[in-house]
């Protein structure tokens, strides 16, 4: 075994951070492209939480074992340091976790509503109905249009929170998998 350099924990939990980050770059990116090809496949929005909750955890693991592999690459820690590092990885997930559940979910108006306001075909259908429809009626119909956006709206979150809970245990499943990856790199 060649002999690599002993830092502390801190340093190790930051090379691995910004391992995680960069690795997370590169693996993002193919599954932001393999992704919706794979759910498009399937219709039930159960499989599509339950295929999306796979390949996220498939991420997770190969971005972590990505991160520890370069990490430990030319440095490593005493084994008295591992408790110290696993707890600020732990940190540093539920963080994550935290931020990008935030995110997701103050998005999903905004996202859902510039959908529908850039709908080309529902602008123009809707100016036709005007032509068609006196008020009253295009009031009922606005009236419906909202009524069917709300209730998109609800199954959207409620679809996002299934996502986000597994999201979250796949992390933090991932993580003692982690550990046992670090332990090989270990004096």
């Amino acid at each position: 075994m060649e002999n690599k350099e002993v830092v502390t924990s801190k340093k190790i939990t930051q090379q691995l951070i910004i391992g995680w980050f960069l690795w997370g770059i590169i693996f993002g990116l193919f599954y932001t492209i393999i992704s919706p090809f794979i759910i498009h496949l399937v219709k039930s929005r159960v499989l599509q939480i339950i295929i999306t909750i796979i390949l996220q955890g498939i991420l997770v693991f190969l971005v972590w074992q990505s991160s520890t592999a370069s990490t430990f690459k030319k440095r490593t820690i005493n084994h008295n340091e591992l408790p110290t590092v696993m707890r600020n990885l732990t940190i540093f997930t539920i963080i994550i976790c935290i931020v990008n559940a935030i995110y997701n979910y103050s998005t999903i108006d905004n996202t859902i509503d510039k959908a529908i306001n850039s709908d080309f075909t529902l602008q123009l259908t809707e100016s036709r109905l005007s032509y068609l429809y006196d008020d009253d009626e295009m009031a009922e119909y606005q009236k419906e249009k909202e009524d069917m956006i709300q209730k998109a709206k609800k199954q959207i979150y409620v679809y996002w929170t299934f996502l986000e809970i597994g999201s979250i245990a796949v992390c933090l499943m991932v993580l003692p998998l982690e550990k046992k990856q670090i332990l090989k790199y270990l004096n």
